[in-house]
């Protein structure tokens, strides 16, 4: 048995109760959950029952592949984030294996659907402008099945497009409950809402980890099918590293900011950071205070791959541990893998995570991993065998395992090889074969599904009007001092990690 149909047979009881960070419940009397669904028989629990009826009937040979599918994938931005890495590497694999993919993404600027970061092409590319409904720019009949990778998309596809639906969750603030979901002034909490209804429509579910899927079924009452990420070992493989200069060399503000690419200081153990810093999620203010703790004791280099440079905060943070960062700033998709090389640990602080990706991108490089133990890493993660795990915000003993691997060199070396064999076991192939064998099962059902729709209209056209407000770029306060605007720019690239452009947001075909 593979590991996947292992974790398939466990099922959600595995992970434990205490599955959300900030509290037992994601619900609130004005969530945007429909009234006593708990004692109803919803569209959605037929859903359920057909997608996992089906996929079970595939895995047994009952149902047989007998042409390639067209696949929609609709994609939600550009920005270069995990999920929408993940949505790329779907789109390649797929195409590998003679299957059509088809790229819509909705856009008023945006040439391609493709985002301009990669250098995957789709078969066929669209673009659809803010006032076009997908069947606008493509003949929606030719669809097979789509796979949304946003809530906020859901509805209009499921209004506006006969194939079935598969909504592809990987985790995002709302899912695990934080606190920011409740904003007003950025729509927050309306896409909060949004999400709510959503979760209650006939759209078939599939979730990256098991702990995505124990939260669904535990809050939602929703079954979801698995389709974990993988990663290329045979892009991401352990070696040197990489000579390529630093963006910028981040040091103590009582020395500057130096931003002369310079090299690492030698005899020097060296740790990776990989992340966003403008997100709170990813906890690096906790990584910035387990590396000071380190440092004191053992000098480090450390090098940190993220999207935009540390806040100002950050860098006040480092006056007095003297740590010396070399940034690599959006590098290159292409480099990146070369950039994971040759270091003697990875730390990894994020809060929650439905995945992990860098922790599993770090094992397929042969680095030992310290990692919060933040749910989505538990899928390949574990502690003592292939990786060190603490509990989130836990500074001291995030420090004492980052030292240990650091000076242990058989541990290191034990962690690293057990690390490498575990990102096999998620090769490209493997994770190909889930997603075909999914993307069938719902094409199988695929008129039933439709039916399914009939009896949830209202709630349909309901979650597409709340689409259209939750996607609304806010009205900025006419009395906003500059300052403030700024502040508001931030958080706006900070929050959610999901990354939509409200500006490019969805437009819900509530008229179809």
């Amino acid at each position: 048995m593979n590991r996947l149909a292992k974790e398939e047979d466990e099922g959600v009881n595995r992970m434990g109760d205490s599955l959300l960070p900030y509290g037992d419940t994601l619900h609130y009397p004005t969530c945007g959950c429909p009234p006593g669904w708990q004692n109803n028989t919803r569209a959605a629990d037929i859903v359920d029952l057909l997608a996992q009826q089906a996929f079970k009937g595939y895995q047994a040979g009952r149902l047989v592949a007998t042409r390639p599918l067209r696949v929609l994938y609709f994609l939600p931005h550009h920005n270069v984030t995990g999920g929408m890495k993940c949505l790329v590497e779907h789109i390649r694999l797929l195409k590998i294996r003679g299957h059509t993919v088809i790229a819509a993404h909705r856009s008023e600027t945006a040439d391609h659907a493709m985002p301009p970061w990669t250098r995957v092409e789709a078969s066929i590319d669209v673009v659809c402008r803010l006032h076009q409904r997908i069947n606008d720019v493509y003949d929606v009949t030719k669809i097979d099945v789509v796979v949304v990778g946003i809530f906020h998309q859901v509805a209009e596809l499921l209004v506006g497009v006969p194939a079935p639906i598969l909504y592809w969750e990987q985790g995002h603030e709302w899912l695990f409950g934080d606190p920011v979901r409740f904003q007003v002034a950025h729509n927050y909490q309306r896409q909060d809402q949004l999400f709510h209804k959503v979760l209650h429509l006939p759209v078939a579910l599939a979730a990256v980890s098991e702990a995505v899927r124990a939260i669904l079924q535990s809050q939602f009452g929703r079954s979801s099918l698995l389709i974990p990420n993988g990663v290329d070992c045979d892009r991401f493989f352990p070696g040197p590293p990489a000579a390529m200069p630093p963006t910028a060399i981040l040091t103590p503000p009582s020395k500057g900011q130096d931003k002369r690419p310079e090299e690492q200081q030698p005899g020097r153990r060296s740790v990776l950071l990989v992340g966003n810093p403008a997100l709170p999620l990813k906890g690096f203010d906790v990584a910035l205070a387990v590396l000071a703790m380190v440092n004191r004791v053992l000098p480090l280099n450390v090098t940190w791959i993220c999207q935009t440079h540390p806040t100002p905060t950050m860098v006040s943070g480092l006056a007095s541990c003297g740590l010396r960062i070399s940034l690599h700033v959006s590098p290159c998709q292409e480099l990146l893998p070369a950039l994971y090389r040759g270091h003697d640990a990875l730390l990894f602080t994020s809060r929650y995570e439905a995945w992990g990706m860098p922790v599993l991108e770090g094992m397929a490089s042969g680095l030992a991993c310290v990692a919060t133990n933040c749910l989505g890493v538990q899928t390949f993660a574990q502690h003592g065998v292939n990786a060190l795990l603490a509990d989130t915000q836990d500074v001291e003993h995030l420090a004492r395992l980052l030292l240990t691997v650091l000076v242990e060199d058989s541990l290191r070396q034990r962690l690293a090889i057990a690390a490498r064999a575990t990102a096999l076991q998620f090769a490209p192939s493997i994770i190909a074969d889930r997603l075909e064998a999914v993307l069938y099962s719902l094409t199988a059902g695929a008129q039933d599904l439709l039916h399914l729709r009939t009896p949830a209209l209202a709630d349909l056209h309901a979650a597409c009007a709340a689409a259209s407000l939750a996607c609304a770029k806010p009205a900025a306060p006419a009395a906003a001092s500059s300052s403030t605007s700024s502040s508001q720019a931030q958080n706006h690239e900070r929050v959610p990690s999901s990354g939509l452009h409200r500006s490019e947001a969805m437009r819900a075909d509530s008229g179809r």
